[in-house]
């Protein structure tokens, strides 16, 4: 098959991209005006957990820091929402830039020990917080804050505008405000990716010692994608409030970190697009397990339930070890083998200073070598001293 050329930038790309965001932001119009509400949840959950999951990619797949943390913010980022909103009356929108803020300095603090170690030390570390925080959360002295170990729930109102042009639920409206912040959110993360900031990272998490050697401050590179990580990862938490509007101890717990390092592994480390996938198999997946086992003819209503951690655990293991990249990575090997894609190059040019040497000889032993102090021109016709 012959490949389709297509340069970066080209007019031809930026046609292919601006008819893809077209077609996508027609089927999120459609899905959120016209789904009914219980699917609406789901799409909603799909845009929190992928901007959690944005966050671990950014430390884990871009600047090689394996942690189980990102739990622990996301569970951070809710219980804050929720307080802003049900004991303060703070708008929804209003509460966003407060949890990134405080996910980013919670994780800065936090991530500033960790700095000397790295590998299964840092994951050991990080692994103590995810521990840790639903006792914290349960404390006496915060019970009052957090609800204790019933959680703290926060309805939030969210209609659609009279001025907007399309008619839609309460459901679809917030399906549609979590889908706009998590393209933003994305779009900016990609963006960041592109630049010095993406390459610094990647020349960290690829050779420690190259990229330091290279003038990179590793301390502070590692800081910042804790940091950022950490942020959008309570935004995460931050927007499931909006669909499920409660949030109590387990929501940042060892299951919540398991979740996330799935949907990492299915989705594909190191890309932004994986993020996307793995929130869609984090909400999809266990539903998918469920109805599998129900459909199973060996197994009675009784017993289905039982055998979907089954289901799961086989799923699991056949996307890793069929797809071990993640389902980007395979979906990438399969349009380069169906519909390859290339870089259109420029055409090769003669090197700068090059010319023709027409009418030189290579020196042999019977040429005549100027002694010590004599002169010579060169081809150029310039008087060298010898």
């Amino acid at each position: 098959m012959k490949a389709l050329v297509v340069r970066h930038g080209s007019v031809t790309h930026r046609g292919i991209q601006i008819v893809c965001c077209v077609a996508a932001a027609v089927i999120v119009l459609f899905l959120a005006a016209y789904e009914p509400d219980y699917r609406l949840v789901n799409y909603g959950s799909v845009a929190a957990w992928a901007v959690a999951l944005l966050g671990l990619n950014l430390v884990v797949g871009y600047s090689g820091q394996f942690t189980f943390s990102q739990s622990a913010f996301f569970g951070l980022g809710g219980y804050v929402t929720a307080i802003l909103v049900s004991d303060h009356g703070w708008p929804f929108l209003a509460t966003l830039p407060v949890v990134a803020v405080a996910g980013a300095v919670v994780g800065l603090v936090l991530g500033l020990p960790a700095l000397r170690v790295r590998g299964h030390y840092l994951a050991i570390i990080s692994f103590a917080l995810v521990v840790a925080f639903p006792s914290i959360v349960n404390m006496d002295q915060l019970r009052d804050l957090t609800g204790g170990a019933n959680g703290k729930s926060a309805f939030i109102e969210w209609s659609a505008p009279a001025w907007f042009p399309i008619a839609m639920s309460d459901r679809g409206w917030q399906f549609l405000t979590l889908a706009a912040l998590a393209v933003l959110l994305f779009w900016l993360v990609s963006n960041a990716l592109r630049s010095r900031v993406g390459r610094a990272l990647m020349a960290m998490r690829d050779n420690e010692i190259g990229a330091a050697a290279s003038g990179i401050s590793l301390a502070l590179w590692k800081a910042s994608a804790f940091a950022i990580g950490s942020a959008l990862a309570a935004l995460g938490g931050a927007m499931l409030l909006l669909v499920v509007p409660i949030v109590g101890p387990d929501s940042g717990g060892f299951l919540v970190a398991l979740e996330l390092i799935t949907g990492l592994l299915l989705g594909g480390s190191g890309t932004i697009a994986g993020a996307a996938i793995g929130g869609a198999a984090i909400v999809w997946l266990p539903q998918i397990s469920q109805n599998l086992a129900g459909s199973l003819p060996f197994l009675d209503s009784n017993q289905a339930p039982a055998f979907t951690n089954v289901v799961y655990g086989a799923i699991l293991v056949v996307v890793i070890f069929v797809m071990p990249g993640g389902i980007v990575s395979f979906l990438r090997r399969a349009r380069g083998r169906f519909l390859p894609i290339k870089d259109e190059l420029p055409p090769p040019s003669d090197p700068a200073g090059a010319g023709s040497f027409e009418g030189l000889q290579p020196v042999s032993e019977h040429s005549t070598v100027p002694d010590r102090g004599e002169s010579t021109t060169s081809p150029a016709g310039r008087v060298t001293p010898w």
